[in-house]
């Protein structure tokens, strides 16, 4: 899980709290001194030395707690980042208006901020005094462009993507006894009734092309008769025959 982004207001009381973390740290005489104190003809007794540090560390903590509560930083924190967002809104109003300079505060991430980049330098006399930085800032803006369009188009991706999965969410499981019957999945009930019906045809097919042409109990009907054919006769014959095909229990055992 990535962390959330950290706001304006956020990182300033960081760093006010650092700071303030700074004043509430104990005093702590240096080797230095205390060895210089050691070898002085009059040194500070050494339990009146901790005494005295004990006592002003206790009173340093208790003003940086009374004058630098949480609530305060929070506070101090949050009127710098409205005080940087007016100075902000300001420039860009001016650049807005002017098109002759570009803030160093904009926010170059931003479709709209990128979208209100000119396209080459707009002071005029940078254009020939430093014609490398001009060309240089035309690739730039060129590439943010480029950028900007490239971003808007994974967006849209992202946002059909996520339509889709929304889409089929429903059927997404774990269980795969939970899938319908009726749905062809490997192995599944429709994939052994096919199965059962591809044997079935095969046999069916396969005594269906062995019955006779015509009835065999008219032979000599069928010798005398080669010019004319009996129609309904034929088709009454392929009738019971199948009739007694299907009934057959050797067939279709029960």
């Amino acid at each position: 899980m990535t962390a959330p982004v950290p706001t304006i207001p956020s990182l300033k009381e960081s760093f006010i709290t650092a700071q303030t973390n700074l004043l509430t740290q104990p005093l702590v005489p240096s080797r230095i001194w205390r060895r210089n104190n050691n070898a002085s003809s009059q040194p500070i007794p050494t339990r009146v030395l901790d005494d005295a540090l004990f006592n002003l560390n206790q009173t340093i903590q208790l003003h940086c707690r009374r004058v630098y509560p949480p609530q305060a930083s929070y506070n101090v924190a949050e009127q710098i980042s409205n005080s940087y967002s007016r100075d902000a809104e300001e420039r860009v109003a001016k650049l807005k208006e002017s098109k002759s300079s570009i803030g160093r505060e904009l926010d170059l991430a931003a479709d709209d901020a990128i979208e209100e980049l000119p396209p080459s330098w707009p002071i005029e006399t940078d254009l020939d005094n430093y014609p490398e930085e001009a060309e240089l800032y035309e690739a730039i803006v060129l590439r943010l462009t480029q950028l900007s369009e490239e971003r808007k188009q994974i967006r849209l991706r992202v946002e059909h993507l996520r339509r889709i999965k929304a889409a089929v969410q429903p059927l997404a499981t774990t269980d795969e006894t939970s899938i319908q019957d009726n749905l062809v999945t490997r192995d599944g009930p429709v994939e052994k009734e096919l199965e059962k019906m591809r044997v079935l045809l095969a046999r069916v097919t396969s005594r269906v092309a062995g019955l006779p042409d015509q009835p065999a109990n008219n032979p000599s009907q069928s010798r005398t008769t080669s010019s004319v054919v009996d129609l309904d006769g034929v088709v009454e014959s392929r009738k019971r025959n199948i009739d007694s095909f299907l009934a057959d229990p050797r067939v279709f055992p029960s």
